[in-house]
């Protein structure tokens, strides 16, 4: 009996690698979206903090504008911090775009495969009982 070797097969591999890269660079993103989402809470953490000491009256008057423009770099942190967490899942979604894309090329060529696979197997099995009529004829003919 034949091997079954698919032309195709190499091609499948390279999808297979293509396929995981992509799901490693979403890994990469979600974790830079988590940092990112970390530093903004840090900010935030850091903003109110300040804002508390601004409120309660224990700081002097030179200190409440440096904590107020204090403040307001934080709070242009933090709209910087949102801005870079959106562009990164707008580029997630663009990968899990492409990994969608890539799992269908994949599956096609998986589904030939298969059919291809299907049609060897049922070509041997046609060829082995077309092999054993011959032997069963041959030994008929010769018993007579």
């Amino acid at each position: 009996m034949a091997k079954f070797s698919f032309k195709f097969d190499h091609i499948i591999r390279i999808k297979e690698v293509l396929e995981k890269k992509i799901l490693k660079e979403i890994s990469l993103i979600d974790r830079e979206i988590e940092n990112s989402e970390a530093k903004k809470k840090a900010l935030l953490d850091k903003k109110s903090e300040l804002f508390e000491i601004i409120t309660s009256g224990q700081i002097k008057v030179y200190e409440f504008k440096s904590a107020r423009m204090h403040i307001r770099n934080l709070e242009k942190d933090v709209h910087n911090i949102e801005k870079k967490i959106l562009e990164l899942m707008q580029r997630r979604e663009q990968k899990h775009t492409e990994l969608i894309q890539k799992k269908k090329e994949l599956k096609i060529f998986e589904t030939l495969k298969e059919n291809k696979q299907e049609e060897f197997f049922f070509e041997n099995n046609r060829e082995e009982l077309k092999q054993m009529d011959e032997i069963a004829i041959s030994n008929f003919i010769r018993k007579e």
